[in-house]
Protein backbone atom coordinates (compact mmCIF):
# COMPACT_ATOMS: atom_id res chain seq x y z
CA UNK A 1 0.00 0.00 0.00
CA UNK A 2 2.51 2.27 1.26
CA UNK A 3 4.49 1.73 -2.15
CA UNK A 4 1.46 2.35 -4.63
CA UNK A 5 1.12 5.54 -2.56
CA UNK A 6 4.74 6.29 -3.10
CA UNK A 7 3.99 6.13 -7.12
CA UNK A 8 1.09 7.65 -7.30
CA UNK A 9 3.08 10.52 -5.17
CA UNK A 10 5.93 9.89 -7.80
CA UNK A 11 3.59 10.53 -11.13
CA UNK A 12 1.42 13.50 -9.38
CA UNK A 13 4.94 15.18 -8.65
CA UNK A 14 6.68 14.78 -12.10
CA UNK A 15 3.19 15.80 -13.40
CA UNK A 16 3.18 18.67 -11.62
CA UNK A 17 6.63 19.75 -12.63
CA UNK A 18 5.78 19.31 -16.75
CA UNK A 19 2.57 21.31 -16.33
CA UNK A 20 5.07 24.07 -14.41
CA UNK A 21 7.44 23.37 -17.18
CA UNK A 22 4.67 24.13 -20.06
CA UNK A 23 3.31 27.19 -18.37
CA UNK A 24 6.68 28.71 -18.17
CA UNK A 25 7.14 27.86 -22.01
CA UNK A 26 3.86 29.29 -23.11
CA UNK A 27 4.52 32.49 -20.49
CA UNK A 28 7.87 32.79 -22.34
CA UNK A 29 6.82 32.38 -25.94
CA UNK A 30 5.75 35.98 -26.86
CA UNK A 31 8.35 37.73 -24.83
CA UNK A 32 10.59 35.61 -27.35
CA UNK A 33 8.80 36.17 -30.27
CA UNK A 34 8.65 39.91 -29.74
CA UNK A 35 12.37 40.19 -28.57
CA UNK A 36 13.60 38.86 -31.89
CA UNK A 37 10.71 40.70 -34.06
CA UNK A 38 12.49 44.47 -32.07
CA UNK A 39 15.89 42.92 -33.06
CA UNK A 40 15.35 41.70 -36.43
CA UNK A 41 13.63 45.24 -36.88
CA UNK A 42 16.17 47.10 -35.39
CA UNK A 43 18.60 46.01 -37.69
CA UNK A 44 16.47 46.16 -40.50
CA UNK A 45 16.60 49.66 -39.51
CA UNK A 46 20.14 50.12 -39.63
CA UNK A 47 20.46 48.71 -42.94
CA UNK A 48 18.10 51.02 -44.55
CA UNK A 49 19.69 53.93 -43.37
CA UNK A 50 23.12 52.52 -44.05
CA UNK A 51 21.96 52.40 -47.61
CA UNK A 52 19.95 55.07 -47.91
CA UNK A 53 22.73 57.38 -47.87
CA UNK A 54 24.34 55.22 -50.34
CA UNK A 55 24.12 57.48 -53.98
CA UNK A 56 21.41 56.06 -56.50
CA UNK A 57 19.65 53.82 -54.58
CA UNK A 58 16.38 52.64 -56.28
CA UNK A 59 15.50 49.80 -54.33
CA UNK A 60 15.71 48.15 -50.75
CA UNK A 61 14.57 44.62 -50.40
CA UNK A 62 14.70 42.09 -47.43
CA UNK A 63 13.42 38.41 -47.58
CA UNK A 64 11.72 37.40 -44.88
CA UNK A 65 10.16 33.45 -44.31
CA UNK A 66 6.06 33.82 -44.32
CA UNK A 67 5.36 32.19 -41.37
CA UNK A 68 8.07 33.71 -39.35
CA UNK A 69 7.40 36.13 -35.97
CA UNK A 70 3.51 35.55 -37.06
CA UNK A 71 1.00 38.17 -34.31
CA UNK A 72 -1.37 37.77 -32.47
CA UNK A 73 -4.80 39.48 -34.15
CA UNK A 74 -3.54 39.97 -37.68
CA UNK A 75 -6.37 42.16 -39.35
CA UNK A 76 -5.80 45.41 -38.56
CA UNK A 77 -5.72 46.30 -42.49
CA UNK A 78 -9.16 44.66 -42.58
CA UNK A 79 -11.86 47.44 -43.00
CA UNK A 80 -15.47 48.12 -44.02
CA UNK A 81 -18.73 46.31 -42.91
CA UNK A 82 -18.28 42.86 -40.61
CA UNK A 83 -19.07 41.27 -43.87
CA UNK A 84 -16.39 43.14 -45.69
CA UNK A 85 -14.15 42.56 -43.42
CA UNK A 86 -15.44 38.87 -43.43
CA UNK A 87 -14.69 38.88 -47.16
CA UNK A 88 -11.21 40.76 -46.95
CA UNK A 89 -10.35 37.87 -44.89
CA UNK A 90 -11.21 35.03 -47.24
CA UNK A 91 -9.20 36.85 -49.68
CA UNK A 92 -5.96 37.17 -47.49
CA UNK A 93 -6.57 33.25 -46.59
CA UNK A 94 -6.19 32.14 -49.79
CA UNK A 95 -3.68 34.44 -51.42
CA UNK A 96 -1.39 33.45 -47.90
CA UNK A 97 -1.96 30.15 -48.63
CA UNK A 98 -0.29 30.51 -52.14
CA UNK A 99 3.05 32.13 -51.08
CA UNK A 100 6.10 31.03 -51.35
CA UNK A 101 7.91 29.60 -48.00
CA UNK A 102 10.27 33.03 -48.45
CA UNK A 103 8.47 36.46 -49.34
CA UNK A 104 10.20 39.73 -50.56
CA UNK A 105 9.50 43.00 -48.92
CA UNK A 106 10.00 46.22 -50.66
CA UNK A 107 11.21 49.21 -48.52
CA UNK A 108 9.95 52.82 -49.37
CA UNK A 109 11.53 54.04 -46.80
CA UNK A 110 11.42 55.04 -42.76
CA UNK A 111 9.28 56.49 -40.46
CA UNK A 112 10.30 58.68 -37.42
CA UNK A 113 8.52 60.36 -35.11
CA UNK A 114 10.45 61.29 -32.36
CA UNK A 115 8.08 62.42 -29.87
CA UNK A 116 7.22 58.33 -29.15
CA UNK A 117 10.50 56.84 -29.90
CA UNK A 118 9.50 55.33 -33.25
CA UNK A 119 11.53 54.65 -36.19
CA UNK A 120 10.27 51.97 -38.27
CA UNK A 121 10.62 50.07 -42.05
CA UNK A 122 7.76 51.22 -44.43
CA UNK A 123 7.10 49.01 -46.99
CA UNK A 124 4.98 49.25 -50.07
CA UNK A 125 1.81 47.39 -48.99
CA UNK A 126 -0.14 46.33 -45.74
CA UNK A 127 -0.19 42.43 -46.42
CA UNK A 128 -0.05 40.57 -43.15
CA UNK A 129 3.72 39.53 -44.13
CA UNK A 130 4.73 43.22 -44.03
CA UNK A 131 2.90 44.62 -40.93
CA UNK A 132 5.33 41.43 -39.12
CA UNK A 133 8.39 43.89 -40.07
CA UNK A 134 7.26 47.23 -39.75
CA UNK A 135 4.70 49.92 -40.98
CA UNK A 136 2.48 49.17 -44.34
CA UNK A 137 1.75 51.57 -47.05
CA UNK A 138 -1.78 51.45 -48.41
CA UNK A 139 -1.97 50.95 -52.28
CA UNK A 140 -4.52 52.71 -52.93
CA UNK A 141 -3.36 55.75 -51.46
CA UNK A 142 -0.55 58.06 -52.42
CA UNK A 143 3.26 58.41 -51.94
CA UNK A 144 4.95 60.41 -49.97
CA UNK A 145 5.10 64.52 -50.52
CA UNK A 146 2.27 63.66 -53.21
CA UNK A 147 -0.77 65.60 -53.60
CA UNK A 148 -3.64 63.55 -51.52
CA UNK A 149 -3.65 61.14 -48.70
CA UNK A 150 -0.78 58.90 -47.80
CA UNK A 151 -1.62 56.26 -45.40
CA UNK A 152 0.26 54.17 -43.63
CA UNK A 153 -0.82 51.23 -41.44
CA UNK A 154 0.83 49.23 -38.29
CA UNK A 155 0.10 47.01 -35.35
CA UNK A 156 -0.53 48.47 -32.03
CA UNK A 157 1.81 45.81 -30.44
CA UNK A 158 1.69 45.40 -26.29
CA UNK A 159 5.80 45.95 -26.69
CA UNK A 160 6.72 49.46 -26.04
CA UNK A 161 8.52 50.69 -28.99
CA UNK A 162 7.42 48.17 -31.33
CA UNK A 163 5.59 49.43 -34.48
CA UNK A 164 2.68 51.69 -33.49
CA UNK A 165 2.49 50.70 -30.02
CA UNK A 166 2.26 54.17 -28.93
CA UNK A 167 0.33 55.93 -31.60
CA UNK A 168 -1.94 56.78 -29.27
CA UNK A 169 0.12 59.01 -27.16
CA UNK A 170 0.64 61.05 -30.44
CA UNK A 171 -0.06 64.62 -29.63
CA UNK A 172 -1.69 67.70 -32.01
CA UNK A 173 1.74 69.23 -33.08
CA UNK A 174 3.88 66.46 -33.15
CA UNK A 175 6.17 65.77 -36.24
CA UNK A 176 6.27 62.42 -38.13
CA UNK A 177 9.24 62.35 -40.54
CA UNK A 178 9.52 60.21 -43.68
CA UNK A 179 13.00 59.47 -45.49
CA UNK A 180 12.47 57.60 -48.65
CA UNK A 181 14.92 55.45 -50.02
CA UNK A 182 16.35 57.78 -52.34
CA UNK A 183 17.38 59.86 -49.28
CA UNK A 184 14.38 62.69 -49.49
CA UNK A 185 12.53 64.04 -46.04
CA UNK A 186 8.92 64.94 -45.94
CA UNK A 187 8.06 66.42 -42.81
CA UNK A 188 4.24 66.00 -41.40
CA UNK A 189 2.07 67.88 -38.67
CA UNK A 190 -0.09 66.30 -36.67
CA UNK A 191 -3.46 67.87 -36.61
CA UNK A 192 -6.08 65.46 -35.92
CA UNK A 193 -6.66 62.10 -33.67
CA UNK A 194 -9.39 60.21 -34.02
CA UNK A 195 -10.88 56.86 -32.56
CA UNK A 196 -13.33 54.98 -35.09
CA UNK A 197 -15.51 52.18 -36.07
CA UNK A 198 -13.74 49.86 -39.01
CA UNK A 199 -16.84 50.25 -40.83
CA UNK A 200 -16.18 53.81 -41.26
CA UNK A 201 -12.34 53.05 -41.80
CA UNK A 202 -12.73 53.15 -45.41
CA UNK A 203 -13.24 56.99 -45.80
CA UNK A 204 -9.60 57.66 -44.55
CA UNK A 205 -7.32 55.16 -46.83
CA UNK A 206 -7.39 56.42 -50.24
CA UNK A 207 -5.61 58.82 -51.85
CA UNK A 208 -8.96 61.32 -52.50
CA UNK A 209 -9.25 61.03 -47.86
CA UNK A 210 -8.80 64.33 -46.89
CA UNK A 211 -6.97 67.47 -48.28
CA UNK A 212 -3.79 68.83 -49.56
CA UNK A 213 -0.25 66.90 -48.61
CA UNK A 214 -2.00 64.55 -46.05
CA UNK A 215 -0.74 61.39 -43.86
CA UNK A 216 -3.24 59.61 -42.32
CA UNK A 217 -1.40 56.70 -39.55
CA UNK A 218 -3.82 53.73 -38.58
CA UNK A 219 -3.61 51.25 -36.06
CA UNK A 220 -5.65 49.29 -33.83
CA UNK A 221 -7.03 50.17 -29.89
CA UNK A 222 -6.74 48.20 -27.09
CA UNK A 223 -9.89 49.75 -26.59
CA UNK A 224 -13.50 47.72 -26.69
CA UNK A 225 -11.23 44.64 -26.87
CA UNK A 226 -8.98 46.47 -29.74
CA UNK A 227 -12.41 46.59 -32.09
CA UNK A 228 -11.57 50.11 -32.53
CA UNK A 229 -8.77 51.87 -34.78
CA UNK A 230 -6.89 54.97 -33.59
CA UNK A 231 -6.34 57.51 -37.13
CA UNK A 232 -3.83 60.12 -36.56
CA UNK A 233 -3.97 62.98 -39.29
CA UNK A 234 -1.14 65.42 -40.75
CA UNK A 235 0.10 67.31 -43.25
CA UNK A 236 3.14 68.41 -45.15
CA UNK A 237 4.96 71.53 -43.52
CA UNK A 238 8.49 70.89 -45.19
CA UNK A 239 9.79 68.50 -48.36
CA UNK A 240 8.63 68.79 -51.76
CA UNK A 241 8.69 66.46 -54.84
Amino acid sequence: MANKRKVINTILTTLIVVLLIAAVILLLIDPIKNYRRKKIVDNTVEEIKEQIIVPDVTEITFVVGKDDVQIEGEDVEFFGTPEEQEQQRKEFEEAYANLPDYVTLNCIGLIEIESIGQCDPIWDNDTIVDLRYGIGHHQSSCMPGEEGNFTLLGHHMRVEGVFFNKLIDVKIGDLVKITTIDGKEYIYQVDDRQIVDPIYLEDYVDADDGYGKQITLISCTYTDAGTMRIIVIGHLIEGED
